[in-house]
């Protein structure tokens, strides 16, 4: 009867120990997909802004369909910032899944920025 004990103990100890080293790997590929996300989003957001430097230089020329491009370029880097931020802030507290999802969000919302500044610079400037 003891060496039940003594096999059932150590079988709920081999568990626990793989449950918890799963728990680890997971925390770790989170961990890793948050950073790689913080990293585009940061790059990419530095892409958007000297596209938006050159907008500025430009100006919009009276035209329209421009000056709502830009708008909406700006409009998208803002709700980028917003969602870069919130990564940070999950990613200090290692809420890892949550900062990769929000850092991902940015990334997505600096896209669709960039696509906007990069239309209204080719209305602006035929390029």
């Amino acid at each position: 009867m003891e060496s039940k004990k003594l096999f059932s103990i150590v079988i709920l100890i081999i568990m626990t120990l793989f449950l918890s080293a799963s728990a680890f790997s997971e925390d770790d590929a989170y961990k890793t997909s948050a950073l790689s996300w913080q990293k585009q989003a940061n790059d990419t957001r530095v892409k958007v802004v000297s596209v938006y430097d050159e907008l500025s230089k430009i100006g919009d020329k009276g035209n329209a369909d421009a000056k709502q491009l830009i708008d909406e370029a700006v409009n998208w880097l803002g709700e980028g910032d917003k969602e870069l931020k919130s990564g940070d802030e999950k990613l200090a507290v290692s809420k890892y899944e949550d900062a990769s999802y929000k850092y991902n969000m940015a990334w997505q919302y600096y896209v669709k920025a960039a696509t906007s500044g990069l239309n209204a610079k080719r209305i602006l400037t035929g390029e």
